[in-house]
């Protein structure tokens, strides 16, 4: 009696992939990954954004609170000349923003190592030791209000439109996803007109603690 002939069903996917040399079939594997990795990081947001700082903005007079204390600009000013706290005389072609500012520590002893001017431009201008005067009087008591004073040489076009930019760390790299508080000090070109003009010395004056610190 002649055989009956049974017909294969056709091969599926999977066991086509089954009967490729092992290398092949990890390849065509690895390239699906690579696919499926590619569409969900197309939905995810981009590392810089899910780093960036947290912008806490606010006035002159305005009072912002942040994670690690409060910052609160009580004054602006500006000249071509100051006097730190040491009583050394400083000179600049540009504008020296001087600005008066109280902080208070949340949580533990703190205080901001990074404050810095920046303009509409995006433009940063920090303190520093040598020109731009800023104490910060030493890690700061939580809930006692702190008086300081930073003076920051600028360009006289950084003036309109600048902020002041607050944070605890100095290094910007560990700035990710910390807060920042952002004053807008409500200069305009009058102001950095003025400003550039003016010969009279401003003092910086040295951190000062206490309740007179608030306002």
């Amino acid at each position: 009696m002649g055989g009956r002939r049974v017909a294969r069903p056709p091969s599926s996917r999977l066991g086509r992939l089954g009967r490729l040399p092992r290398q092949a079939a990890f390849a065509v594997l690895l390239v699906a990954a690579l696919a499926t990795g590619r569409a969900v990081e197309g939905l995810m947001p981009v590392d810089e954004e899910t780093g960036a700082p947290f912008e806490r903005p606010g006035d002159v007079g305005d009072r912002i609170e942040t994670r690690w204390g409060d910052v609160e600009v009580t004054s602006v000013a500006g000249s071509t000349r100051i006097e730190d706290p040491s009583g050394t005389p400083h000179l600049t072609t540009g504008v020296y923003v001087v600005v008066e500012w109280t902080y208070t520590a949340a949580g533990e002893p703190q205080v901001p190592s990074y404050v810095a001017i920046r303009d509409t431009e995006g433009r940063l201008f920090r303190t520093s030791v040598e020109r731009n005067p800023y104490s910060s009087g030493g890690a700061a008591q939580p809930g006692i209000p702190r008086r300081l004073a930073a003076a920051i040489e600028v360009p006289a076009d950084a003036v309109a439109g600048a902020e002041l930019v607050v944070t605890l760390q100095s290094n910007p790299e560990n700035h990710r996803r910390d807060d920042l508080a952002v004053v807008d000090l409500g200069l305009t070109a009058d102001d950095a007109g003025a400003w550039a003009a003016s010969e009279e010395p401003i003092e910086v004056d040295e951190p000062a603690d206490g309740p007179g610190a608030a306002s």
